[in-house]
């Protein structure tokens, strides 16, 4: 609970007893500069909550800034944040101890709010105040409200770390600007809540509820519709609001009644009093009189999954009731969840189309080839676009990958040995299992896989997520609408999706999109790419702001540049990635089907295939994806060239060149001979960063890749990735 009508007035005093250095903030602030100590690892801790609890020195709560027994340092915030990893350098699975002073003039509380990456333990006063595991980075803050007493208050924070991204935030206020703080924040997350409703089909409760509570039809009526959040819809649509409802049979055709069992779409329209239309669309399926739901019966069977160390042993013992469990589990969730009965209707157009298993025939891929084609019809475009054309053969010369011949790989063998050793030591020292390839003029000269976890073995065709590269992937096949002049780099949205304006503050592009300038926030907001009607949502979360005065990294923005490439197509942007890329470039090992700004699983191999394309300017193995002047529209740009004046949220971000998906990946070191710093590689270098420390680098200048494949970063990876980097620069760059 807030206290209420208390007014505090904080002077927050920093003592350093290597320089008696003091640091005043004013009242109501983001906490700017804190000691921290060296780094605190040990073999027992093995999760979040061990490292929180584990003991790391004596008196916890009496931790000072004394740096002669601490070995601590000073930092400072950038932009409100502390990013530890940057002071650190690498500390996954660890623990630092932080430390600042509050003055109060009287016995009184503070409130913190905590933003953290992996929760925090506070001290006040040497008392244990409260502690917490989880990311609250990205979300909402840990609240926390703080005894102080008269005078000098001394605060210790214990801070863990896992896998890569180390940060706190901390804003430190009195009630009543707490109260205006989180009824900010609280508003906005209702209004998101309200953008996520949603229309769900009227229960009858006087007849048969087999057939209202799950979402299955029978021949003859269309079920009603109303909304699941109508509180808050009523509320922020002018206090009311109608449904409009068309549907579309599977075979498109638009109908006013279920004549067929089968799947139905539907599309429809929640216009409020207000004005305002929030469109919403879905799959119900139609079956016939004589299926009987309630009698059925099904054994589910799930793959071992190695949850909190559970053996495969116990996985087996108890599979026959667990299968029955999850049976009856799945059976009701085909029945009554939108997302699950797809399941269903794809198998029932499967039978009566007669069609067969292929890679892009899946439910999902399905449903978003349905629903895109239900969407032109809608918005009258129906053969408006020009086909996108499968990539071109302009040869029949051989520039596909090709591993090193054998008289060639005794000139490297020492530098595989070397490699090797490194890669070894580097699962030694903690390091994920990962799979690697490193090229050079198209030449494979090292593939290989390391490790193993509760997975099994890790092999070089085992398929992991690479997160954020998927950003990249998605420009690249957005660079096949530009290069056939189909959608333009800097065209509006709204010229493919009218829920966008085309002119004014609200005209986002598809610059913006995929430059993190348009407005948006988050990753898989709103259902992401497989919400058919994505823009109207993101439209509603814009409408008041100007687009390319912010830069705020994000993957929504490319959800929606999925949607634009949906409605010109009239297909599933899954089946584009399998049609236009993965398929005509031979990534066999590669699964894509829920989101576009993360979700690809691949192999080191895989996306070394689609690395030597863009080395090859838009060619491989004589097929041509786009051209060298289209390639060249990919490559990262200074923003302020087009966004003058543009706002960067972190400082990290700022100054930092961006393109289509593409973003530099030069590191800099200095020289171990003449100390001058210089690149690693070259200066153009190009790719882009990953949450599981997956790699894709392209050395331009050079002509060297060098792409990874893995489940997470974990301990000490970027001191591990860097020797790799350093041998690669020693032996494979020409310093003529």
């Amino acid at each position: 609970m807030l206290k209420k009508n208390i007014c505090l007035s904080f002077l927050f005093i920093f003592y350093f007893s290597y320089g008696q250095k003091t640091h005043d903030l004013n009242t109501n602030s983001f906490l700017s500069e804190i000691f921290i100590s060296k780094v605190f690892k040990s073999s027992e801790t093995k999760n979040i909550v061990e490292m929180i609890d584990h003991v790391y020195i004596d008196d916890e709560g009496l931790f000072s800034n004394d740096k002669s027994v601490y070995d601590g340092q000073v930092i400072q915030s950038v932009d409100e944040i502390f990013d530890i990893n940057f002071f650190l350098d690498d500390t996954a699975y660890a623990v630092v101890y932080g430390y600042f002073e509050i003055s109060s003039k009287k016995d009184d509380y503070a409130n913190f709010l905590f933003s953290t990456t992996d929760g925090v333990k506070l001290f006040v006063n040497s008392n244990y105040v409260h502690a917490y595991a989880g990311n609250t980075f990205s979300s909402i803050e840990e609240y926390i409200s703080v005894p102080l007493r008269k005078g000098i208050n001394r605060v210790v924070l214990k801070m863990p770390n896992k896998d890569w991204g180390w940060k706190l935030k901390l804003k430190i206020l009195n009630d009543k600007a707490t109260k205006r703080y989180l009824d900010k924040k609280y508003t906005s997350i209702e209004y998101h809540q309200f953008l996520s409703t949603d229309v769900v089909p009227l229960l009858n409760l006087k007849s048969d509820w087999t057939h209202n509570m799950m979402l299955y039809m029978r021949v003859g009526n269309f079920p009603e519709f109303i909304l699941d959040k109508p509180g808050l819809s009523k509320k922020y649509l002018g206090g009311g609001y109608e449904i409009k409802v068309r549907w579309f049979d599977t075979d498109l055709n638009e109908v006013y009644y279920p004549k067929n069992t089968g799947r139905y779409g539907y599309y429809a329209e929640i216009i409020g009093k207000n004005g305002d239309v929030m469109k919403r669309a879905g799959t119900l399926l139609c079956t016939s009189d004589d299926w009987t739901a309630w009698a059925s019966f099904l054994n589910a069977e799930l793959q071992y999954l190695p949850v909190n160390g559970i053996s495969k042993d116990t996985w087996e013992e108890h599979g026959e009731s667990a299968g029955n469990f999850l049976g009856l589990k799945t059976f009701e969730s085909f029945l009554m969840q939108k997302e699950e009965v797809l399941y269903l209707s794809f198998l029932d157009d499967m039978h009566k189309k007669g069609l067969q298993r292929d890679r892009k025939r899946t439910p999902l891929i399905h449903d978003g080839d349905f629903h895109a084609k239900i969407k032109q019809i809608i918005l009258g475009k129906e053969n408006y676009y020009n086909d996108l054309k499968v990539p071109d053969r302009i040869s029949s010369s051989n520039d596909k990958f090709e591993y090193v011949r054998e008289k060639q790989k005794k000139k490297y063998s020492i530098f595989t040995k070397k490699m090797d050793t490194i890669c070894k030591d580097w699962i030694d020292d903690g390091g994920s299992p990962f799979d690697m390839v490193i090229a050079k003029d198209g030449k494979i000269i090292y593939h290989d896989a390391f490790g193993s976890d509760d997975f099994g073995t890790f092999t070089i065709n085992t398929p992991t997520e690479i997160a954020s590269i998927t950003k990249l992937i998605t420009g690249i096949l957005f660079a096949q609408f530009v290069d056939q002049d189909i959608i333009g780099i800097d065209d509006p949205v709204g010229n493919y999706l009218p829920d966008f304006p085309k002119e004014g503050p609200q005209a986002v592009t598809m610059r913006n999109l995929f430059t993190h300038t348009a407005g948006f926030h988050g990753h898989g907001l709103y259902n992401g790419v497989h919400n058919h009607w994505l823009e109207n949502t993101l439209f509603h979360l814009i409408k008041n702001d100007t687009v390319g005065t912010s830069y705020r990294y994000n993957g929504t923005g490319y959800e929606l540049a999925g949607k634009v490439m949906e409605v010109v197509t009239g297909k599933s942007v899954f089946r584009l990635f399998q049609e236009y890329l993965y398929e005509p470039l031979g990534m066999d090992n590669t699964y894509h089907q829920w989101s576009l700004g993360y979700s690809v699983h691949t192999t080191a191999y895989d996306l070394a295939i689609l690395g030597q394309m863009l080395l090859q300017r838009g060619v491989y193995n004589g097929k041509k994806y786009f051209s060298e002047e289209t390639f060249k529209k990919l490559l990262p740009i200074d923003l302020n060239q087009f966004y003058p004046g543009i706002r960067f949220n972190n400082s990290w971000d700022k100054d930092q060149a961006r393109g289509i998906g593409i973003v530099m990946q030069n590191w800099k070191t200095d020289d171990k001979i003449t100390g001058e710093e210089r690149y690693l590689l070259s200066g153009n270098v190009i790719g882009h960063g990953s949450a599981t420390s997956s790699v894709l680098r392209i050395d331009l200048d050079n002509n060297i890749l060098i792409t990874q494949s893995r489940r997470r970063g974990r301990s000490n990876f970027g001191k591990n990735f860097k020797k790799v980097y350093e041998l690669i620069d020693e032996v494979l760059v020409d310093k003529k």
